[in-house]
């Protein structure tokens, strides 16, 4: 396959201006509790973020009355999410965990909360119907996410699984990865490991697990199948998924991926069957085609910055029906401070050291003694403590920032004065009034697509706005 050598990659004035924003707003997450009134911490809340593949998907406070929803949509204890027969959708919890829907699927967020660190603490979702996919990140000691059927309960930790409920209430549970506690409706349980599945009647009897079998109905899949082969030597939280529409003989679909490295750019696709071509376009006009079983996988080496433009074409064999693909992109980056920004692509990498300079040289007045720490690596999002001096008052805190819809969401998670607790709510009211914007919606100047930390370095990467 052709190469292309990468172009030098300029700096940009913005990342700076940027960095020093970053800096003061996480001061102000937390040596914003000087101004507080101290009170008993309460569990943090965490909301999660839907993202729409292909319509139709709407929500719902109640559970019975839904309203069109799009992409962006924040969901919060209670939510539901419903698609339609050919709507797909994800929701994304802060940590990186992913649960896909199918077709025909409605689940609930019953609730989530982190721990004052800002790790997930407990996860709960009920699924009325249909198919889910869910890969559950890491989880810290002591904490649990649930999947609650019409007759059993799911329990995992650090686990790639599917849900499967009939209109009459059969669950098949399907398991990828890790270990999975199944707990029926009359107290009977069975562990999954990974391979296997399991049937539970609707009477909440549980059958014996076996090895998972094939299912030409499942779209997960070839889904499962295109991202672990793009994850295969690419860096952990630049990858993308895309869910196209049915695709016809001859139709074209096109998706972008934005990427200021200059490394390595990979692009996979799964489909069910028949035939489609996978064609990935760089920004200096190179193409890269493959077309064959699936998954179809293409790599672009000295990848140039830029907008990428992955195209999926239909082929042959895909019937009146026609097939729905699924795009997985991801990249490789070095985990360490940047400030690129060329033909659209925009990435930022800021170490705790990096926010500390900044705020240091910001004539911020008032603190000392300023120390940060930065998750060391996630998928999604990034956790960041600090603690220092403000003013003569000792403080702690930390926070969860996660990109949300192209802008940044900033969730404190806990914040201590004289060691006495501070409610998160209170720490976001009094950023918001300090620093004039929502931190539930910062925007930073461009688009943002992903966020990650590698290696404790915050990773953004995004494109120009317009």
């Amino acid at each position: 396959m052709a190469t292309v050598a990468a172009k030098p990659q300029p700096r940009r004035r913005g990342g700076r201006r940027l960095l020093i924003a970053f800096g003061l707003l996480i001061v102000l997450i937390v040596a914003g509790v000087v101004w507080l009134n101290v009170a008993a911490q309460a569990s943090v809340s965490a909301s999660a973020a839907l993202t729409v593949y292909q319509p139709a998907a709407s929500t719902s406070r109640n559970a019975t009355d839904f309203t069109p929803a799009t992409t962006g949509t924040v969901l919060g204890a209670g939510d539901s999410v419903k698609t339609d027969e050919r709507g797909r959708a994800s929701i994304t919890l802060p940590d990186g965990t992913v649960t896909q829907l199918a077709g025909n699927t409605q689940i609930r967020l019953d609730s989530a909360h982190f721990t004052r660190g800002g790790s997930m603490h407990d996860v709960s979702l009920t699924q009325q119907i249909g198919r889910t996919f869910t890969n559950v990140q890491h989880l810290v000691s002591g904490a649990s996410f649930d999947v609650h059927g019409k007759t059993a309960t799911a329990s995992v930790r650090g686990t790639k699984f599917e849900i499967y409920i009939k209109a009459d209430g059969t669950m098949i549970v399907k398991l990828f990865e890790g270990t999975l506690v199944l707990t029926s409706i009359n107290g009977s349980t069975v562990t999954l490991h990974a391979g296997q599945q399991v049937t539970v009647s609707p009477d909440g009897t549980i059958g014996q697990p076996g090895p998972i079998t094939p299912d030409p109905d499942d779209p997960f899949g070839p889904a499962l199948d295109a991202s672990t082969a793009v994850q295969a030597g690419t860096t952990p939280g630049t990858e993308q998924d895309y869910v196209g529409a049915p695709l016809h003989n001859g139709e074209r679909q096109t998706f972008t991926y934005s990427y200021a490295g200059g490394n390595l750019v990979k692009a996979s696709l799964g489909y069910p069957g028949s035939a489609m071509k996978l064609t990935v376009k760089a920004p200096d006009g190179q193409q890269y085609s493959a077309t064959g079983k699936s998954p179809i996988v293409v790599v672009v080496n000295n990848a140039p910055s830029g907008i990428y433009s992955i195209y999926v074409d239909g082929v042959s064999g895909l019937g009146t029906n026609g097939e729905e693909p699924f795009v997985a992109v991801a990249s490789v980056e070095d985990c360490k401070s940047a400030d690129t920004e060329q033909l659209g692509a925009i990435h930022r990498g800021f170490t705790a050291q990096d926010l500390v300079t900044a705020v240091q040289q910001s004539g911020a007045t008032g603190v000392s003694n300023l120390g940060l720490t930065i998750s060391a690596n996630t998928i999604s999002g990034a956790v960041i403590g600090a603690q220092g001096t403000y003013s003569g008052f000792s403080w702690s805190g930390s926070a969860v920032m996660t990109a949300r819809d192209g802008a940044l969401q900033i969730m404190p998670t806990g914040g201590s004065i004289f060691g006495m607790s501070v409610p998160a709510q209170q720490v976001v009211d009094q950023i918001a009034a300090v620093i004039g914007q929502n931190p539930n919606n910062v925007n930073p100047g461009f688009i943002v697509d992903r966020l990650f930390t590698c290696n404790t370095v915050m990773m953004l990467d995004g494109r120009v706005t317009g």
